[in-house]
C-alpha cells in the first residue's frame, strides 16, 4: 500500500483544495510577521509620524522633509502631521499595535467567500486570511509600523459587516463605504475639510445614483446602467483619472501641479507607477493574476446595484493610487533632483498603497463566484489549482525577503554619540544627499531629543550646497536656517565632502551592510572634554 501525504496529491503536489494547506499557510505568513517585528527597526516614515507627534503642535521641529530650498532645510518652515499618536523611539508601538490590528482584519477577512451554511449564516475560510498573511506588503509594513494593515483593516470591518449581516441596502452599503475610506483618509493625514467634501459628493453621488436607478427599475424594457458592475467600473476608472489629470494640468491640488510642471517625467512615472501598482503589488503580489480574466468576464454579466457601487469603488481607488503614485515620483524628483528612473527604484514600494483594495477586490471575486459557481476562484479554483500554486510559489520568496531585510539603521549609533557629546541647545548638521535625506535626520531626532527637551537643532545640507561658507562665514541664504554657530558635523555613509580647517573627528562608525556597509563620520569643532 502506498503511503501518501495528506497535504498533497496523488502527484505530489501540494492539496489546495485540504484546508491544513491554507491553515499552514496562514501559519507560515504570522510566523513571518513575527520575525519581521524583531528583525526591523521602525520605518523612515514612522519615524516622521513619531518626531510630529512629540513636538508640542503636531509638527516637525527641524522643518518640512519637502524643503523649499532642494539643497537645505529650514526649521522655520515646518508641518503639522496628523493625526497625532504619541511613542517613544525605543518602544514597539506602532509595529504591536499594527500587528494586533491586522490580527483583527485577518479574522474579519475569512468571512469573505461565497459560501453560506444552509441556515443562510456566513461560512468562516482559512483561505483570504492566508493570502493576507504571506501579502509582501503586509510583511514589510508590519515591521516598519506602516499603516497599510491597519487600512485593510477598515476596509475588511466594513465589507465584513456587509457580509456577515447580509447588508443589502443600498444606502447601508454605500455609507459603510464611505465611512471606511474617510477613516483611511484620516489615518493618511488629509484635512478634515477634504474628508468633509468627500463624504457630501460621495453621498450625493450614491443618492443621485439610486435615483436613476430606480427610474430605470420603473421600465423592465430597460436595464439600468448602475447595475452593471464592470461598466460602471470602466466608467468610474476613467472619471477619476480625467478628474486628475486636469486638475493636476489646471495646477490645482499642490503635489498634482507637478503633472503641468514635468508632463514629459509623469508621462514616463505614470508607465512605471502602472507596473508597479497594477502588475507587481497588485496582480502579482495578491495572488490575483490566475482569476482575475475570469472575474471580469463574469462580472460583465452580473446585474447588481451594490455589486456595481463595490466594483466602482475599486476602480476608482485605482486610478487615483495609479496616477498619484506617478505624481508622487515626478514631484520627489523634481525636489530632491534624482534622476530617472532610478526614482522609481527608490520609491517602488509606494506601489503599496494599492493594498487598500485586496480585501474589496476578493469581495468582489467572491460575489461574482457566488452567482457563477462554474468561476474558478480563490476558494474553488477548479482548472487554475495548479496555476494558483505556482502564484503562491511564486510569491513565497518575497513574503521571506520582506520578513527577513527589514528596515535597517545606522543613524541610531550616530544619535547616541551625538547624544553623549553635545549640550543642551546646540545644533549639528547632516551632510547627506537630497533623496530622503530629512527622513533620515528625523531618524536621528528621534534617539537624539524626540521630545524636544533638550532643544537640540539639527540641519540638513546637500554635499554640493555649499554649506562651508555658511559655517565659515556666516552667510545666510533665504530658505535655509543658520548654521553659523554649529557644534558638529554628521557626514552619511558615501559621501564625500570638504570640512572646513580647524574641525575634527570624534567618532566613525560602520553602517549596516543593507545601508551600504560605509563609513559615517561626526566632526567636531572643539572635542569635549573627558569626563
Amino acid at each position: 500500500m502506498l503511503l501518501t501525504n495528506p497535504l498533497h496529491d496523488t502527484m505530489g503536489m501540494p492539496d489546495i483544495d485540504d484546508d491544513r494547506f491554507w491553515w499552514s499557510l496562514l501559519i507560515i505568513g504570522c510566523l513571518l510577521s513575527l520575525i519581521a517585528i524583531v528583525s526591523s527597526d521602525i520605518g523612515l516614515d514612522t519615524h516622521i509620524r513619531m518626531n510630529a507627534a512629540n513636538s508640542e503642535d503636531g509638527s516637525l521641529q527641524w522643518g518640512h522633509t519637502r524643503t523649499v530650498d532642494p539643497l537645505a532645510s529650514d526649521p522655520d518652515y515646518s508641518k503639522v502631521i496628523e493625526p497625532q499618536l504619541v511613542a517613544q523611539s525605543d518602544s514597539q508601538f506602532f509595529t504591536i499595535s499594527t500587528t494586533v490590528i491586522f490580527a483583527v482584519g485577518l479574522a474579519i477577512s475569512g468571512f469573505v467567500n461565497p459560501f453560506e451554511k444552509e441556515d443562510g449564516k456566513s461560512v468562516w475560510s482559512p483561505r483570504l486570511p492566508a493570502i493576507l498573511s504571506i501579502y509582501p506588503v503586509f510583511i514589510y509594513a508590519i515591521g516598519r509600523g506602516y499603516f497599510e494593515p491597519i487600512f485593510a483593516t477598515i476596509m475588511a470591518l466594513s465589507i465584513g459587516v456587509i457580509g456577515i449581516l447580509k447588508v443589502s441596502k443600498r444606502s447601508t452599503q454605500a455609507i459603510l463605504l464611505l465611512v471606511s475610506l474617510s477613516l483611511v483618509l484620516y489615518l493618511k493625514g488629509i484635512e478634515m475639510d477634504t474628508i468633509f467634501w468627500f463624504i457630501i459628493i460621495g453621498g450625493v453621488a450614491n443618492n443621485v445614483g439610486q435615483f436613476i436607478d430606480d427610474k430605470f427599475s420603473l421600465d423592465e424594457s430597460k436595464d439600468s446602467p448602475l447595475q452593471q458592475p464592470f461598466l460602471m467600473a470602466v466608467a468610474t476608472f476613467c472619471s477619476v483619472a480625467i478628474l486628475l489629470l486636469v486638475a493636476g494640468m489646471a495646477g490645482m491640488g499642490g503635489t498634482l501641479s507637478a503633472i503641468r510642471d514635468y508632463p514629459l517625467h509623469f508621462l514616463f512615472a505614470l508607465f512605471g507607477s502602472f507596473l508597479d501598482v497594477v502588475i507587481i503589488f497588485g496582480l502579482f503580489g495578491m495572488v490575483m493574476w490566475p482569476f482575475i480574466i475570469p472575474m471580469l468576464n463574469n462580472l460583465k454579466q452580473i446585474r447588481s446595484y451594490n455589486v456595481s457601487l463595490l466594483a466602482s469603488a475599486c476602480a476608482g481607488l485605482l486610478a487615483a493610487i495609479w496616477i498619484y503614485v506617478a505624481v508622487l515620483w515626478t514631484y520627489e524628483a523634481e525636489l530632491w533632483g534624482a534622476e530617472w528612473p532610478d526614482i522609481m527604484w527608490i520609491m517602488g514600494n509606494n506601489g503599496r498603497y494599492i493594498s487598500l483594495l485586496i480585501i474589496p477586490l476578493f469581495a468582489l471575486m467572491a460575489y461574482t463566484a457566488k452567482q457563477f459557481p462554474e468561476m474558478p476562484s480563490l476558494w474553488s479554483p477548479k482548472e487554475k489549482s495548479k496555476t494558483l500554486l505556482l502564484a503562491i510559489i511564486l510569491v513565497l520568496p518575497l513574503t521571506l525577503l520582506a520578513s527577513l531585510h527589514g528596515q535597517t539603521m545606522w543613524t541610531d549609533e550616530a544619535a547616541e554619540v551625538l547624544s553623549d557629546s553635545m549640550e543642551d541647545d546646540q545644533q549639528f548638521i547632516f551632510i547627506h544627499e537630497p533623496t530622503l535625506a530629512m527622513h533620515w535626520l528625523y531618524t536621528i531626532r528621534s534617539d537624539l531629543d524626540l521630545d524636544g527637551q533638550r532643544n537640540i537643532t539639527g540641519h540638513w545640507r546637500a554635499p554640493d550646497s555649499g554649506w562651508q561658507d555658511e559655517v565659515v562665514n556666516a552667510t545666510q541664504y533665504p530658505n535655509r536656517g543658520d548654521i553659523s554657530s554649529i557644534q558638529f558635523i554628521v557626514v552619511s555613509p558615501e559621501i564625500e565632502t570638504t570640512i572646513p580647517e580647524g574641525w575634527e573627528i570624534l567618532q566613525q562608525g560602520k553602517a549596516p551592510l543593507l545601508n551600504g556597509g560605509n563609513l559615517w563620520t561626526i566632526w567636531v569643532k572643539e572635542l569635549p572634554l573627558p569626563n
